[in-house]
């Protein structure tokens, strides 16, 4: 980021090249999957750190500014169009119980742990994916979302709690073949 504000463009590419992956998949999630806006938000996110690079401090981490300017874009989407959908909202989603032991493996797992990630509210969803898929620290996604790490820690309880009671058939398959 100091070459950047210096003026050094090619400074800007070996950003691009290390962040863009993570900030389009972050927005991938928070924006329900849908690839092409994903696309159009992280080109916005790299386009305000060109044009924001002179506010960045760089004795801070560009990671957590530039997840914060996502964040942010994804709040400001969301406001503006009013498609935050509740936590609660996603209990009243029905629960698809799979009776063939087969399509409890890991990927289907996975499979459907994205699927109940993805409804999730935003608030929740970003703090559950900067914290799990990220693997950021719980004092960087409070930066983030600028809040307290008590604020952070109680939303990733809340969240995994609420994860585990709508995947908790594949815990009971996982202990009866462990067993």
């Amino acid at each position: 980021m100091s070459s950047l504000q210096k003026g050094d463009e090619s400074a800007f590419n070996i950003l691009y090249d290390r962040y863009s992956d993570r900030i389009l998949y972050f927005m991938f999630k928070m924006l329900g999957q849908d690839e092409a806006k994903a696309q159009d938000f992280t080109q916005d996110v790299f386009l305000k750190v060109v044009e924001y690079s002179h506010k960045f401090d760089t004795k801070k981490s560009f990671k957590t500014w530039v997840f914060t300017i996502a964040a942010n874009h994804c709040k400001n989407y969301f406001r503006s169009n009013k498609q935050m959908v509740e936590l609660n909202s996603s209990a009243e989603s029905s629960q698809v119980q799979e009776s063939n032991e087969d399509q409890y493996d890991q990927k289907e797992f996975r499979k459907r742990l994205n699927v109940e990630v993805d409804k999730l509210s935003q608030t929740y969803k970003e703090t559950f994916i900067l914290r799990y898929k990220e693997d950021l620290k719980l004092k960087e996604i409070a930066e983030i979302l600028d809040c307290p790490v008590g604020t952070i820690k109680s939303r990733l309880n809340h969240v995994t709690s609420v994860l585990a009671e709508k995947l908790k058939a594949y815990e009971t398959l996982v202990n009866q073949k462990t067993d």
